[in-house]
């Protein structure tokens, strides 16, 4: 740490002030990046909804009557 402070002091005042700008770019990106709430994305995922097997049903007569259905021949 003593070696960063020496370096930072060894700046011109417009090194320092590049330095600083810097610092605070790095800080605000980071502020902007929230941690993984494990506990907030389980209750989060619980309310996505499902289909159930009725909903998937016309899905599956639908997919057997395009199989039989005839293509016009030119």
């Amino acid at each position: 740490m003593n070696e960063l402070i020496a370096k930072y002091s060894a700046l011109s005042p417009q090194g320092q002030q590049e330095v600083d700008d810097f610092l605070d770019f790095i800080l605000s990106k980071n502020k902007d990046i929230k941690s993984f709430d494990m506990k907030a994305w389980k209750e989060k995922i619980k309310g996505v909804s499902v289909w159930s097997e009725e909903d998937l049903k016309g899905f599956d007569e639908n997919g057997q009557l395009f199989n039989q259905w005839k293509t016009e021949e030119w």
